[in-house]
Order: C-alpha cells, then sequence, then structure tokens
C-alpha cells in the first residue's frame, strides 16, 4: 500500500484535495443562501463566507453581460423629485393617488401594481374644513331661521364634500380599477404581538386572496382545448415555502374594494444585495399562500389567476403558472431554486434599463397614454431621502420598485436565471476531471507549460461559466476555481520533492491486462492479443435507468450498490440467454450486442428479446422495491442495427471488445429518446425491417437524432409475435395518424388518434401527438415544417 501510494503521490492527492473541495461545494449548495424566513439563520461561517463571494462572482458576471432591453410592457411610474417639487413629499392626499389611479384606468394600463401600502388613518384636511363650514352655517341659521331656505342648496353641497373623504376617493378609484394590485406587507411571527390586536381582522379579509388549492405539473389536453389538471391534497402545516405569520393590510376599505393582492417583502443576500425575491408567502395564522406583488401584476396583466405548482410526495412549491378564467393555463411559469422557495433576478439592468414616468404628470393628466396603455405599470417612491435603498448587481442604491419591475421583466419575458439540477454533477465533475489531469499532467511539463495549463483551465470554466450565465444558467463559479488553483499548486508542491528515480518507477507501473469478458477468447488464441477489428452488421442494444441520478441521491453507498447489484444480475442474464454480448455496464446502463464474436443471423430479433426480457425481470423487482421502501424505476432501451466496427479497441496497453460506428451511436440516441417519447423500448428502422412480422412494433414517426441531419424513422416495441386483434387495429390506426400528421393533414390524424385512445387508453404517443396538434392549431406551421421531431439532447 505505501509503494502503491508513493507511486501515486500526486493522483493522491489531488483527488483528496478535490474531494474535499466536492464535498465543501455539496455542503454549500444544499445549504440555502436565505432561510425559510428570510433570515438565514445558523448557517455555518465557512459556508456563508463561500456563499457571499458565489453573490460577489454573481454581480461580476452581471457586469461583465451588460444591460440589455427589459420586457417592453414593464413600466415604472415614480414619486420622483419632480413629483416632490409639484405636490410635496410623499405620502401625498390620497384623492391625488386616486386620481392617478383613474388616469391609468382612462390611459388602459393593462395592470397597475402598487409598491405602496396605505394602512394608516389619515386625517383628512378638507373633509374637515367642509364640515367646520357646515357647523357655522348650522349655527347662523339658528339665529337667522328666515335665510334657511334660501341657503339650503349651499347646505346640502357642504354636507356632500364633508361626506367624501379622500380615502372614501381613493376606495372609490381602486373598485372602477379591478387591474389594480394592492401592496401589502408580510410579517414574520416575531412581530406576532405587535399586530396581534389587528391580526384576527386581517385574518377574515385575507380569506378570499389566499391560495389554498394547488396542482402539480403534469397537464392533459381536454376536448375543448383547455388544460386540466386535478386539485392536489397538500398538507398546509408541512408546505415548504417563504413561511410568514400573517400580512399587513390596507385599511378595509381599501381592501374591500380590490380583487387583488400582493405582498412586496424582499429577501436580500446575506451581503445585503437582492439576488432572489419570494413568489409566495406562506401566512402561518390564516393558513394559505399569497403571491407576490409581481406575479399579481403579471396575472392582472394578461387576465388569469395565479397557481402554486407543488410536488406533493415533498410538500414543495416548485413555482407558478397562470390560468385563465376560461380554464386555459398559460404558457408563462416561473421556476423556484430546487432548495429555496425564491426566483433568482435575471436583471436586464439597472434602473435606466425601464420605462419610467413621473406620477405627478400622471396625475396632472400632462402624459403620454400610449407610454402605458396595454403595459404592466408598477407604482413606487424613488425620491431621494424617502424610498427603500436595495443593493442589486448594478447599483449600490436602488429603489426597490425597479427590483420588483425586473422581477416582473423576468416573469412576461420568460427570461430567467435557473440553476438546474445538473449543474452540480458538472461542477463536481469539473473539480475532479481538473485534477485528475493536472495530477497527470503537471509533473511531467516544464514550469511554462505548467502555468498554460492551469491558466487554460481557469479561462475555460470562465468562458463556459459566462456563456451558459447568459443564456440564463448559473453554475458555480468560486468553489470550482478554488479547487481548480489549489489542486494544481499543491501538485506543483509536491513536484519539488518528487526524483527522477521515482518517476522512472510510475511509467513501470504500466502492464498488460484484459478484460474478464474476452478472457476466455483470448486464452483459446493468444494472437488476437492485439488492436484490430472488422465491420459487420449487427445489432447494438442500450438500456438505462431513468431518474437515476435522483434514485441515487436518496440512498446511501451501500443501498446504492445493492440496488444496482440485484438489478444488473438478471438484466445480465436475459442478455446471456438470448446469446448477447455484453460489452460494458456505464453506471446502471448496459450495453450489449448480438452477431459477434459468434455469428447470428437472427441477432436483431434476439436484441428485441433481450428488451422485452428486460421488463418481464423488471416487475418482480419493482415489487420487491416497493415492498422495502426502496424508489419506483423504470427503464428505456434503445436498439439498432446497421453496420458497425467490432474488435478490439484501444491502446497498446489497454483495449476492450466492443463495437464502434454511427449505428452504436444511433442506438444510444434511441434509448435517451424515450423519455421524449414516454415509451420503454424503441427500436429504429434497421431492426425493425429484419424482425418484421416476428414482433408488434409500430410507427412512431420520424425523428433527427442530435449530431445527425439526417431524420430517421423510429419504432416502439410492444411485445414479440405479429399483432392481432385489437393491437393490429391500434397499431394501424396510430400509423395512419402518424402518415396524416406528417402530410399536414392534422384533423384526420387528430381523429386517428382518438381512435386510438379508444382501443389503448391513455396511449403516450397517441396523447403527445393530439397536444402537438393541439399547438399547431393555433400556431400554424411555416412552409419548411417538415414534422419531423429534432432531439436536442443525448
Amino acid at each position: 500500500m505505501k509503494t502503491l501510494l508513493s507511486r501515486n503521490r500526486f493522483e493522491a492527492l489531488a483527488l483528496g484535495l478535490a474531494v474535499l473541495f466536492c464535498a465543501l461545494h455539496v455542503w454549500v449548495d444544499d445549504s440555502p443562501v436565505i432561510g425559510s424566513r428570510g433570515d438565514g439563520r445558523q448557517t455555518p461561517l465557512l459556508v456563508r463566507a463561500v456563499q457571499i463571494a458565489e453573490g460577489r462572482a454573481t454581480d461580476l458576471q452581471f457586469a461583465l453581460r451588460g444591460p440589455r432591453p427589459a420586457h417592453p410592457d414593464v413600466v415604472v411610474v415614480a414619486v420622483d423629485e419632480r413629483s416632490a417639487q409639484r405636490y410635496g413629499l410623499w405620502p401625498w392626499p390620497r384623492d391625488l393617488v386616486a386620481k392617478a389611479i383613474d388616469r391609468l384606468r382612462e390611459a388602459g394600463a393593462g395592470a397597475v401594481g402598487l409598491d405602496m401600502i396605505f394602512a394608516d388613518e389619515v386625517a383628512d384636511g378638507r373633509a374637515q374644513a367642509y364640515q367646520g363650514a357646515l357647523e357655522e352655517l348650522e349655527r347662523a341659521l339658528q339665529q337667522a331661521p328666515e335665510s334657511a331656505s334660501a341657503l339650503d342648496a349651499y347646505r346640502d353641497e357642504l354636507r356632500r364634500r364633508a361626506a367624501i373623504s379622500a380615502d372614501a376617493m381613493l376606495a372609490a378609484a381602486l373598485a372602477r380599477s379591478p387591474q389594480v394590485v394592492q401592496g401589502v406587507i408580510a410579517y414574520p411571527d416575531t412581530d406576532r404581538e405587535q399586530f396581534a390586536s389587528k391580526a384576527e381582522e386581517w385574518k377574515q379579509q385575507l380569506e378570499s386572496h389566499l391560495i389554498r388549492e394547488f396542482r402539480g405539473e403534469i397537464l392533459r389536453s381536454s376536448p375543448d382545448g383547455k388544460v386540466q389538471t386535478p386539485p392536489l391534497e397538500v398538507d398546509l402545516s408541512r408546505l415548504q415555502s417563504w413561511t410568514m405569520e400573517s400580512a399587513q393590510l390596507p385599511l378595509p376599505l381599501f381592501v374591500k374594494a380590490s380583487e387583488r393582492l400582493g405582498f412586496f417583502n424582499m429577501a436580500a443576500d446575506p451581503d445585503g444585495t437582492l439576488r432572489r425575491v419570494p413568489l409566495f408567502a406562506l401566512l402561518q395564522g390564516p393558513k394559505g399562500l399569497i403571491p407576490s406583488l409581481e406575479l399579481q401584476t403579471a396575472a392582472a396583466y394578461l387576465g388569469s389567476e395565479v397557481e402554486a405548482v407543488v410536488v406533493p410526495s415533498e410538500h414543495l412549491v416548485t413555482g407558478a403558472r397562470l390560468r385563465r378564467p376560461d380554464g386555459k393555463v398559460l404558457p408563462l411559469r416561473v421556476p423556484l431554486l430546487e432548495d429555496e422557495p425564491f426566483m433568482l433576478i435575471n436583471y436586464p439592468g439597472p434602473s435606466s434599463s425601464f420605462t419610467t414616468l413621473s406620477l405627478s404628470d400622471v396625475v396632472d393628466g400632462s402624459f403620454a397614454p400610449e407610454a402605458v396603455r396595454g403595459k404592466a405599470v408598477l407604482v413606487g417612491v424613488t425620491l431621494v431621502g424617502n424610498f427603500d435603498q436595495r443593493v442589486t448587481p448594478f447599483s449600490e442604491i436602488e429603489p426597490g420598485v425597479f427590483v420588483h419591475a425586473a422581477t416582473l421583466s423576468n416573469m412576461l419575458a420568460q427570461d430567467f436565471l435557473t440553476r438546474p439540477s445538473e449543474a452540480q454533477p458538472l461542477e463536481l465533475l469539473f473539480m475532479f476531471g481538473a485534477a485528475v489531469l493536472l495530477a497527470r499532467l503537471l509533473p511531467r511539463v516544464r514550469f511554462a507549460w505548467k502555468l498554460g495549463a492551469i491558466t487554460l483551465l481557469v479561462a475555460a470554466w470562465l468562458t463556459v461559466d459566462q456563456l451558459l450565465f447568459t443564456r440564463g444558467i448559473q453554475v458555480a463559479t468560486v468553489l470550482p476555481l478554488t479547487s481548480l488553483v489549489t489542486s494544481a499548486f499543491a501538485v506543483i508542491f509536491l513536484g519539488y520533492f518528487s526524483v527522477d528515480a521515482e518517476k522512472a518507477r510510475l511509467r513501470d507501473t504500466f502492464q498488460h491486462y484484459l478484460d474478464a469478458s474476452v478472457m476466455e477468447q483470448v486464452l483459446q488464441h493468444p494472437e488476437k492479443l492485439k488492436l484490430g477489428g472488422e465491420r459487420k452488421e449487427l445489432t447494438v442494444l442500450f438500456s438505462d435507468i431513468r431518474g437515476f441520478t435522483s434514485i441515487s441521491e436518496r440512498l446511501s453507498p451501500e443501498q446504492l450498490v445493492a440496488f444496482i447489484n440485484e438489478y444488473l444480475t438478471p438484466m445480465t442474464g436475459v442478455v446471456f440467454e438470448n446469446g448477447g454480448t455484453l460489452d460494458k455496464y456505464i453506471g446502471d446502463a448496459i450495453m450489449a450486442f448480438w452477431g459477434a464474436p459468434v455469428d447470428q443471423p437472427d441477432h436483431a430479433l434476439r436484441a428485441c428479446a433481450t428488451a422485452l426480457g428486460f421488463l418481464e425481470k423488471l416487475g418482480p423487482l419493482r415489487s420487491r422495491w416497493r415492498a422495502a421502501g426502496l424508489p419506483e424505476v423504470d427503464i428505456g432501451v434503445g436498439i439498432n442495427t446497421g453496420l458497425m466496427n467490432v474488435g478490439h479497441m484501444g491502446t497498446q496497453n489497454r483495449f476492450n471488445y466492443t463495437v464502434m460506428g454511427d449505428a452504436v451511436n444511433l442506438a444510444s440516441r434511441l434509448e435517451g429518446l424515450t423519455k421524449a417519447y414516454d415509451t420503454r423500448i424503441l427500436i429504429s428502422a434497421g431492426t425493425y425491417a429484419q424482425t418484421k412480422g416476428h414482433v408488434t412494433a409500430r410507427r412512431l414517426g420520424v425523428v433527427r437524432v442530435k449530431g445527425k441531419r439526417e431524420p430517421t424513422d423510429i419504432y416502439e416495441l410492444r411485445a414479440m409475435g405479429a399483432p392481432a386483434g385489437r393491437d393490429a387495429d391500434a397499431i394501424q390506426a396510430f400509423e395512419a395518424g402518424v402518415a396524416r400528421f406528417l402530410s399536414r393533414d392534422f384533423p384526420e390524424a387528430e381523429a386517428h388518434f382518438r381512435q386510438v385512445l379508444a382501443l389503448w387508453p391513455e396511449d403516450a404517443p397517441s396523447l403527445r401527438y393530439l397536444e402537438e396538434i393541439n399547438t399547431l392549431k393555433w400556431n400554424r406551421p411555416g412552409p419548411d415544417w417538415d414534422g419531423v421531431f429534432t432531439a436536442t439532447t443525448k
């Protein structure tokens, strides 16, 4: 062991550091930047330091990306310096606000979000003056009753004006403007005593404004084109969202006058910068979700209602979508981070990125109505010294209303900054890969090449990082680069203590060795221990467990090993039972081929029998795993028949008996396409040509796989033996529907697919085509549309 470590000391050091940084990265990545209550409490100092550093790196990425146009329909109406010069400092008399709301409504504003709250009783000086004048008149008339009849009209006018307060005028303006969203302030349980006297009243007023019905992500189209999603039963006490005690509301007459309320709280990162925003606040007192001001403004702008999308098994809110009163779900979706109840803000730029009007011009009517007609308007205070100063990646002092505007712009433009689930594995792979590469390379090259290699890797990651960022994908910057640089300089430092003799011993570790899968063949024919191969027609199969990454995260290492062994053992047996050659295991994936090294004229049929055998073996396994509390699994299988190279492939020191070529790649792509078509086994046209009449299969359509220009037909394998009865009728109807779809005869295609559903209810490919046809009815395809599905992923 000591000799082994000595020979591989560079690799051991680099991998040890990589493991350390990867563990730290997983720890940081799984630790929320902001807690569920927005306080980020009890976060270790090291984690907090890395999170702050990542936030600053994000700010730098925004600066490098630069400003870009915001959504053209987002307009800010600001209480600015000109407004203060015209009408005085904020807050203004509420009749002026009422006039502004009426002006915006008359100009045709699509929605108006108020980044302010009218929660306090305010004495109305003018109403009090009218009341005082009325009282003086009454006293005068008591002394001179003969004048009463002559002054009746004057007395009635004073009574009318004394009865009309500024609050009443504002409430009336709100009632006339259903597109207005009033702001509320969600407060945590630490403020419960402060608002105890109002809590019950606010709870009753919030009843009609809270979301208590939830829906999942699975959508199905009904015959009338509406998207149906049955409500989900969700325990609000276990729901994971941004938790608050309740919400401070405007005065009751204002709440009664408005159809929409939205909270405008913000949650800053630990360094005080606003980089994320909550979409919902889970109010513990009233028991329900209240949407944010931006979500409600977007809903008002699009004439819809806000829905919260949840994963009921995890009691987790994953995002929001909008549904019109007619039941149609709009394409606008707002995603949340996987581990936090927040949406990352993809700032278009500073406040200058948005069209901004002065509220005084709106009150005076001196603005151009076209500036707000059909737009989503946010009204807020930007007056220096009289607004909530916020820090954003573009400015250290920014009015909060522009943060709301940036979020609303993201929603309407569907231009989000997301961190996909694949980001962490990509980062860990880079950290490990860079460590191994540097450990192998740096001890063997001159110093100038060492620095060049380090610089190249750093530049490569920064380039990929920035390119992804400009496309709305956020990956980690700080820890991957820190891991790389630390590993590099540790290897260089260790290299100074190395000697040439040790390097020679490292070179001696290379020896010839073979895979066990071809050992018997080599023992019988030693002359085959060399590189080479031949080109012949074979059938290759790829099989993979769906969602294996998420499954592996839920199991301990010991459970994962047992799980994989229990799965691979019977599947490998099926391969051998059908005379197949097991090429390799790729994690949970299986690669096998038929027709070599022993000739098999029926190699395509053997591969099909193997795929169906996989499904037979999977059934009992799933039952055992379900009983043991293990995750449900399913598999996808891709099969292709064609010309490929077969033989010993590799280097002089390490090779394997395997197959290579475009035909092999197509089988791998077909396995990946099973998810897109919601099927389990896909075979190519070449495989189908050799098995037609011996298997039950149907033509699913035409695809253009990633990396190939020419489209190809694909088929779903369902059973061995020729189709008969209902299966034959369903396959005939389905293939006719595909043909009609490709020839743009969508009504006839729809009829065929509905015929399939009558025979095979809930047939996923038929439902997929019906959904596509429904889309094409609204968006007619251009002349270059050929009906070919283009796969964008492997």
